[in-house]
């Protein structure tokens, strides 16, 4: 049984939370996020939260603290110390939604498998636009 992650507890709405504690955030558009979740998850990859801002069609893959200190990635944001987020309460549907549920696996999504996942998918992403 997964159990919340600390951040969650008391929170019953989507809330204005600080990055850099608990967790940083990769900030990306949505359609290269699910191309890079089908990826993470097709190579057997640990795939923590990542929520789908629907007004913005953003997504922000949650990842370990310290992350956005040395991200660098173009067509991404890495949001840290400083930084701040909406996040839904787990199971929330909403204008926010969950790709991957905060209660639903690991509590990041490792920044280099993220990396090289993300490359690959805005790779594939640009093949598909031309």
């Amino acid at each position: 049984m997964q159990h919340s992650p600390t951040w969650t507890r008391n929170l019953s709405e989507p809330k204005l939370l600080a990055a850099g504690e608990d967790w940083d955030a990769v900030r990306v558009s949505a359609d290269v996020a699910v191309r890079a979740v089908r990826d993470l998850e097709a190579r057997g990859f640990p795939v923590g939260p990542v929520l789908h801002d629907l007004c913005s069609e953003q997504a922000y893959f949650l990842t370990p603290p310290g992350t956005a200190q040395d991200w660098e990635q173009d067509g991404t944001r890495a949001l840290g110390s400083g930084s701040w987020v909406v996040l839904a309460p787990p199971g929330w549907d909403g204008l926010l939604r969950w790709v991957r549920d905060p209660t639903d696996g690991p509590a990041h999504t490792p920044a280099d498998d993220l990396a090289a996942a993300l490359a690959d998918a805005m790779a594939t992403a640009e093949e598909a636009a031309r």
